[in-house]
């Protein structure tokens, strides 16, 4: 080989090629046998030739999947806290409906008739107007 194949290429071990493709080793010799990989034998050991650009290029698909990785871990981590947080709110709301009794469920009590037009009560005091007493003259 000539100084100009070496420039554009790089020969790979099959453990560190393995661990490129993200595949085991076994699975690599498998690949090498079937002919799916080209592959030499260097010092009794397969040596697989890899172009540079590949590497740079699987090193940059591998950054980008352990950030997207990170990415979906404190997504996951969010949203357990926000529905952790939904369910003590629905909890805190079921208490809240059994402990207290809305006023419009209580039955009004039918009124006896007496002969007399029953008056109706208000909780307000009439307010007396200053300076005036009830329209009379002194």
């Amino acid at each position: 080989m000539t100084d100009v194949h070496s420039k554009h290429y790089k020969e790979l071990s099959v453990k560190a090629y393995a661990k490129l493709i993200n595949k085991s080793d076994k699975t690599v010799y498998k690949m090498i046998k079937e002919g799916l990989v080209a592959a030499r034998k260097k010092d009794k050991a397969y040596v697989i030739r890899v172009d540079n650009f590949m590497l740079d290029r699987c090193e940059d698909m591998h950054k980008h999947i352990h950030t997207m990785k990170e990415l979906m871990d404190s997504f996951s981590f969010r949203l357990e806290k926000l529905e952790k947080k939904e369910k003590n709110k629905t909890v805190k709301k079921s208490v809240l409906k059994k402990s207290v009794k809305p006023l419009t469920k209580t039955k009004k009590k039918p009124l006896v008739k007496t002969g007399k037009k029953p008056v109706k009560k208000t909780l307000a005091k009439p307010i007396k107007k200053l300076g005036k007493s009830n329209g009379k003259k002194k």
